[in-house]
């Protein structure tokens, strides 16, 4: 299976459409189907913050809703089509924000000021549930790499070292596959702007990014066989080589 949510996760700027058309009676109707037909898969408590793509046309018999789990402030994706069913990927989402949960809160204990998204790869076919743990899932996918884009707050507290530091301490705690970690490095008034955005996702696509005015990109892999870039290296990406 490809844990890849950019395709199905991302929230397109279609969203914008509820805000121009406002919220019908249809859109409330829809809503609720999809809110009570989760509810009941999960016992949890779901809320369709945006509908996008909708049904109406000769290639489209689906609408995409972006919905919200109340309880674990996850969103996510559900599509439903003319029957009332439904391929959601609430259980990717929790997976991979356990995966980002693990990035934060080693960047929090470096003492910096930013946000993780998670991207796994595997040629491995399986479910994913919702109380599946990283463990599990490493040890079921056989996956090689994890991708984790990090949208970081500039500062001159940042270094190559506290770079690494994040990365290898992932890579210890997840046991196993190797880890290749883009940073995304914005001024103040800039990764206020692109926080602001990525609230409302579900997932990022890196390509998305691109479209923001960012200071410096730097890579940090980590193999088996020790960290792709010297410090130099990457203190050149940070625009601090000499």
């Amino acid at each position: 299976m490809k844990f890849d949510l950019k395709r199905i996760g991302r929230l397109l700027i279609t969203l914008s459409i509820v805000s121009l058309l406002g919220w019908s009676d249809v859109n409330e109707k829809i809503a609720k189907i999809i809110e009570e037909k989760l509810s009941e898969k999960y016992n949890e408590s779901f809320e369709v913050q945006y509908l996008g793509e909708r049904w109406g046309t000769k290639s489209n018999d689906t609408v995409t809703t972006y919905v919200k789990a109340l309880e674990s402030d996850i969103l996510f994706t559900a599509i439903m089509d003319k029957s009332k069913n439904i391929i959601e990927n609430y259980p990717e989402m929790l997976l991979m924000n356990k995966f980002a949960s693990v990035f934060n809160k080693v960047i929090e204990d470096q003492g910096l000021d930013a946000s993780s998204w998670i991207n796994s790869y595997t040629e491995q076919s399986f479910d994913i549930t919702t109380d599946m743990t990283i463990d599990e899932y490493i040890e079921k996918s056989k996956t090689d790499y994890i991708f984790v884009e990090i949208v970081m707050k500039n500062g001159d507290s940042i270094t190559a070292e506290k770079l690494k530091t994040i990365v290898q301490q992932t890579y210890n705690q997840f046991n196993g596959p190797s880890i290749s970690a883009t940073y995304w490095i914005f001024n103040d008034d800039e990764y206020t702007k692109v926080n602001k955005t990525l609230k409302n996702v579900a997932n990022i696509d890196p390509s998305d990014l691109e479209g923001y005015d960012y200071d410096s990109k730097v890579f940090v892999e980590l193999t088996k066989d020790g960290f792709v870039d010297s410090d130099e290296a990457i203190n050149n990406m940070l625009n601090r080589g000499n």
